[in-house]
């Protein structure tokens, strides 16, 4: 039976290194969201900088288009003057002119106002594109290291999960069935030291026949508490009782 407990507790060691294990694999993908999250809303800000320069853009693009339109209409206007027979159809034809070439003043001075407007909102972007192409670098260096680690942890635990079975090959299967409902109930934690006449699972206090048992080694005890399997380490060690 001591044979038993020695596997047992071997296993548990082993177990426990494996959920630790993916424990860690499981987290590293939170991480690489939690990165990417903060790289998104980086992206966020350049997009809406640039959807502010290409309004921006547009609107300047838009305005030049009706300056255009005014040239051609005040182009059209004055090769009509040869057309004009009287002084009073001059004169409102000169104002028809002029009230154009107002317009134009007009979205001129819209355009220099729009352009301004344009090169603070181009520097603007040029920061925001900076900071994305900074923390895109940052996001997939820590991407690699993360898919590095990953790929590690999972080496790792084929090694322990080979070195696994091979413990459980050995036990009693009676057992090693009663270790798995344990292990399960016990949030991963099947087998566990008797030190001090406490429980290291539970840390409640185990009876003092009983822990004189446990010092033995001999059988299978459970504690009364939380039910799992307690061992002397001592003993496995082939060391003597330490001197409390």
């Amino acid at each position: 039976m001591e044979e038993n407990i020695k596997l047992l507790v071997e296993l548990q060691e082993t177990d426990s290194v494996i959920i630790r294990g993916k424990n860690i694999i499981d987290s590293l993908p939170s991480k690489l969201s939690s990165a990417e999250k903060s790289f998104k809303e980086v992206q966020s800000l350049y997009e809406k900088e640039k959807a502010k320069c290409d309004i921006l853009e547009k609107k300047k693009k838009d305005k030049e288009r009706e300056i255009e339109d005014a040239n051609e209409k005040i182009k059209k206007l004055k090769a009509r003057a040869s057309e004009i027979k009287t002084n009073k159809e001059y004169q409102a034809h000169l104002k028809e002119i002029e009230s154009i070439e107002k317009e134009r003043y007009a979205i001129e001075d819209e355009i220099l106002s729009v352009m301004e407007a344009l090169e603070t909102a181009a520097k603007e972007l040029k920061a925001e594109e900076a900071k994305l192409r900074a923390e895109k670098e940052k996001v997939d260096a820590f991407r690699k290291e993360v898919e590095k680690e990953i790929a590690e942890a999972e080496k790792d635990l084929d090694r322990l999960k080979a070195r696994r079975a091979a413990i459980a090959e050995k036990i009693d299967r009676d057992i090693y069935n009663d270790y798995l409902a344990l292990l399960k109930k016990c949030a991963g934690l099947a087998v566990v030291e008797a030190r001090n006449e406490i429980c290291q699972g539970c840390n409640m206090n185990i009876p003092p026949q009983m822990f004189v048992e446990i010092k033995k080694n001999a059988e299978i005890i459970q504690c009364p508490q939380c039910e799992r399997i307690l061992y002397w380490p001592e003993a496995l060690l082939g060391g003597k009782e330490k001197t409390e």
